[in-house]
């Protein structure tokens, strides 16, 4: 999977939510919902994610492994799905755990960053 003009369309909005001198935490909301999309469309914006192996980048890998980042940083804070049998969507919302917490500390805060 790549981003490439003849290939199916797709959408994800993206949003800052801290810069760190050696990477940015950012909220992803696919409106579509290809094989990889978010993976993809991070990667193709200069963002890939942290740990991933298939399209990121090994050496930035390597040193956030150093950091004590050993998985891919993707985490589903909040989920609505709509079920056939019931009126409402069910949403869900799940913090991010305590392991990413852990190596987010470890990266220095942007000063620029308000």
């Amino acid at each position: 999977m790549r981003v490439q003009e003849e290939g199916q369309w797709s959408l994800t909005e993206f949003r800052v939510l801290k810069h760190y001198q050696e990477a940015t935490l950012m909220e992803a909301r696919p409106k579509t919902g290809r094989t990889h999309q978010i993976r993809v469309h991070a990667t193709h914006a200069g963002y890939p994610i942290v740990g991933d192996e298939k399209y990121g980048e090994e050496s930035y890998n390597r040193e956030m492994r150093r950091k004590g980042f050993d998985r891919l940083f993707l985490h589903a804070q909040a989920l609505k799905l709509k079920l056939p049998d019931y009126e409402k969507p069910i949403s869900i919302q799940a913090p991010l755990d305590i392991e990413l917490q852990r190596c987010l500390s470890t990266l220095t805060e942007d000063q620029d960053d308000d």
